[in-house]
């Protein structure tokens, strides 16, 4: 899991040096400039939700249980309470 959040992290980095380049180039119109920058803002955006949904996964604490139990459980205790 650690290789592929660095490899997002470098290619993020990556489409952060590439806009500031187009940002950088007085040559470039700024309706062109939006025009190149918004696929890879999108890319940047795309991959830094991946990001947060990896690291979420990798630091959820899973349990060995199975739900089906728990809601057994809880529909027996709820149909004893009403006794």
């Amino acid at each position: 899991m650690e290789k592929i959040l660095n490899c997002i992290d470098s290619y993020i980095k990556d489409l952060e040096k590439e806009i500031m380049e187009i940002v950088a180039d007085q040559s470039i119109p700024l309706t062109r400039k939006n025009q190149l920058m918004e696929p890879i803002a999108d890319q940047k955006k795309v991959l830094t939700i991946t990001k947060d949904q990896l690291l979420m996964i990798k630091n959820k604490k899973y349990e060995a249980r199975c739900k089906m139990s728990d809601l057994r459980y809880k529909n027996d205790k709820d149909s004893n309470d009403s006794l």
